[in-house]
């Protein structure tokens, strides 16, 4: 055990305003906590590059068990103020804590950078990086246009630890040593009448004070397995959960790994980043759970190991955690073309005519240097646009519905105006740009003004590149309209949570409605290669049915069969005619499925004066449909509360859950109001289908 005289120090104070077991500040990154962890320490890392330094800032995660009795000093003291929070709450949070502290081995987990200039602290005036990333949350990073851009990235360390607690230890370009470690339980009793603990603890000399000292010193205050060799900043997250069975703590490992190329892989391939992920723990579990990814592998670790078969995003969603990067980095590293704003709209569509990598280059009046990168796909490209700035980590992930083929990514490489703009538009998980997270932040309203106009600035430079990439022209069906790009932005309306936002897509309000803007989407069209459009009604050859009814689900998951209708048996051949050979038409037999069609529709949301919250649906039809099928699913909600609404009224049609069937569709506008049983703010997603006949030969 190492000699030192570290303890706890918990502040306390009388009638103080406490906080409980629960820590609201989590919510605000969603998805699996070692994937949002690696986002957050790598982006902290990357906004503190070593001064003058050409070389690619390094993140090393090493885990490894230890022995409990060697940390007696971490474990001791904590033990009982975790125990003081159980007693007056009897939270199963705190009875884990207590199961885990007993425990003779535990896992630590260390996220180290090197590299960087690490975090200062001035042991005079109280203040540094190295106090805010301690003991301060939602005071962000001072670097301009840096990626932290509300101080919250730090909760996703603490969401590791089962315990709540971090250490860390840093040292900067001049051999300074600071040292300190912190714990987030809840507020607790002292034993004095009104007075109590505060929440968060320290881990020092016991005076609530980081420890310093120069290199030159023997710095014997801090123990030595936590001294950094090397400028830099070292984050030890004990007591992480991981199960001892190779199969479980593969799976950790994987989402790691993949989480470093979703969310990395631009600043990766530009040489500003390398990674290394250590889980082997010697001899325990070998080499296969190493992974170091640099600019100069990075195309055998997409080839050979992660996302390699096969190359392209097959998952129709916008979660960070669930996409292939694979055909976004084909598209961010490989260039066939090159439009600039030199090229006209005419000399671009020739010039990327039969191009597959696609770059386009612009200088856009608000954010300056823009670059949007196309990987052209048509039969695998799943129409997906990543978003990045200057640090280059995906900060948002949009789906856009047209079926045109290609896979995107957006950057905003422009350091002096671009960079630090879309950084004030940013949530606090860094998922999104909006205007309303200025609105949020109290910002002047000429800010708000000009977020907007960001906002728009973007959507018509994307829509302006794939225009030229799919004119109208090369459409497959006239039937079809291009749909309109969309960015991920938030209804002036929605509530659910301001920090995090949804996933609702303003694009300004329709004429005959009033409430909140629009979501406007396309239902997506219907491939011209499978079907065609006679009319109003839809055949499709027989001769493709069977391959269609066994690969494809015409209804989005809801396949329905219904009863065969009869055929007329054929005509006898006529008597008397010894020359007549019998021709029959193939018998065949006729199903009814569901199928998408497309349509264009805005949702808006209403607040009348008993606070009851009614819908607007407009839906903008191709053709007259008699008897169409609506599926209206909440989405953008942050709980499970979504997954309980359902259609009470609406205007037309018949309600099944959250369907309105039997809905008679006009050609062009139609108008519908509903509401839902369930009060709260949603945005909706739209699925129109409609039956259609289709006939199969019977063998």
């Amino acid at each position: 055990m190492e000699t030192n005289n570290l303890k706890w120090y918990f502040p306390k104070a009388l009638n103080v305003s406490g906080r409980g077991e629960n820590d609201p500040q989590k919510e605000l990154f969603p998805g699996d906590v070692y994937q949002t962890m690696i986002r957050e320490s790598i982006q902290n890392s990357l906004d503190h590059p070593k001064t003058g330094s050409n070389v690619p800032v390094r993140v090393e995660y090493k885990l490894r068990k230890v022995e409990s009795s060697k940390y007696s000093y971490l474990k001791d003291d904590l033990r009982e103020h975790i125990q003081s929070c159980y007693n007056i709450s009897h939270a199963d949070k705190f009875k884990h804590m207590l199961k885990v502290l007993s425990a003779n081995q535990f896992y630590m987990l260390e996220v180290a950078d090197y590299r960087t200039i690490g975090m200062d602290y001035d042991y005079d005036t109280d203040n540094g990086r190295f106090k805010k990333f301690v003991r301060y949350t939602g005071d962000p990073n001072e670097v301009v246009g840096a990626g932290g851009s509300h101080g919250y990235g730090k909760i996703t360390y603490f969401s590791v630890s089962e315990i709540n607690t971090l250490i860390v230890s840093s040292m900067t370009a001049d051999d300074t040593f600071t040292f300190e470690g912190v714990s987030r339980l809840a507020t607790h009793p002292t034993g004095t009448p009104r007075e109590s603990y505060y929440d968060t603890g320290f881990l020092d000399s016991g005076n609530g004070t980081p420890i310093q000292c120069e290199k030159k010193d023997v710095c014997s205050a801090i123990p030595e397995s936590f001294r950094r060799e090397e400028t830099g900043t070292t984050v030890y997250i004990p007591y992480i959960s991981i199960d001892e069975s190779k199969d479980e703590k593969g799976k950790v490992y994987k989402k790691c790994c993949e989480a470093v190329l979703r969310n990395f892989f631009a600043a990766i391939e530009d040489g500003k980043l390398e990674v290394l992920i250590d889980f082997s723990e010697g001899e325990l579990f070998g080499e296969e759970f190493i992974f170091e990814c640099n600019q100069s592998n990075i195309e055998d670790i997409f080839t050979n190991q992660f996302f390699n078969a096969p190359p392209y995003d097959n998952v129709r969603t916008s979660f960070f955690d669930k996409f292939n990067p694979h055909p976004y980095w084909l598209a961010y590293r490989n260039n066939d073309v090159t439009i600039t704003d030199d090229d006209s709209y005419e000399e671009a569509v020739e010039r990327c005519t039969g191009k597959k990598y696609i770059c386009f280059k612009k200088y856009l009046p608000i954010i300056g240097k823009t670059s949007l990168f196309l990987n052209v796909d048509l039969q695998r490209g799943n129409d997906l646009v990543l978003f990045m700035r200057s640090p280059r980590m995906v900060v948002g992930v949009q789906h856009n519905s047209s079926s045109r083929g290609y896979s995107a990514v957006f950057l905003c490489d422009d350091e002096e105006k671009g960079n630090q703009l879309l950084r004030t538009m940013e949530d606090a998980a860094h998922r999104t740009w909006s205007k309303r997270q200025l609105k949020l932040d109290k910002r002047p309203q000429e800010k708000i003004e000009q977020a907007g106009q960001i906002e728009e600035e973007m959507r018509d430079f994307i829509r302006w590149c794939l225009d030229v990439v799919f004119p109208a022209n090369q459409t497959d069906s006239d039937d079809v309209e291009l749909e309109d790009f969309t960015i991920p932005l938030i209804s002036e309306s929605d509530t659910t949570n301001p920090l995090i936002g949804s996933l609702i897509n303003i694009q300004g309000k329709d004429d005959d409605a009033q409430g909140a803007p629009a979501d406007i989407h396309v239902g997506e069209p219907i491939p011209h290669k499978k079907s065609t459009y006679v009319g109003k009604a839809q055949v499709i050859e027989p001769q493709k049915v069977k391959s269609a009814v066994n690969e494809t689900d015409f209804s989005g998951g809801r396949k329905r069969e219904f009863p065969v209708i009869p055929q007329p048996n054929p005509q006898p051949k006529p008597s008397g005619d010894d020359d007549y050979i019998e021709e029959l038409e193939p018998e065949t037999e006729e199903r009814i499925v569901r199928m998408k069609f497309p349509v264009k529709y805005r949702i808006f949301s209403e607040e009348n004066a008993d606070g009851e919250i009614s819908y607007t649906l407009i839906v903008h039809s191709p053709y007259d449909e008699e008897k169409a099928y609506l599926t209206l699913t909440p989405i953008g909600e942050t709980d499970d509360k979504s997954c309980n609404v359902h259609i009470k009224m609406a205007s037309v049609g018949q309600i099944h859950e959250n369907e309105i069937a039997q809905v008679h569709l006009s050609e062009g506008k139609n108008v519908i109001t509903f509401s839902v049983d369930n009060a709260g703010e949603y945005a909706f997603s739209l699925l129109a289908e409609h039956d259609v006949t289709i006939k199969e030969q019977m063998l």
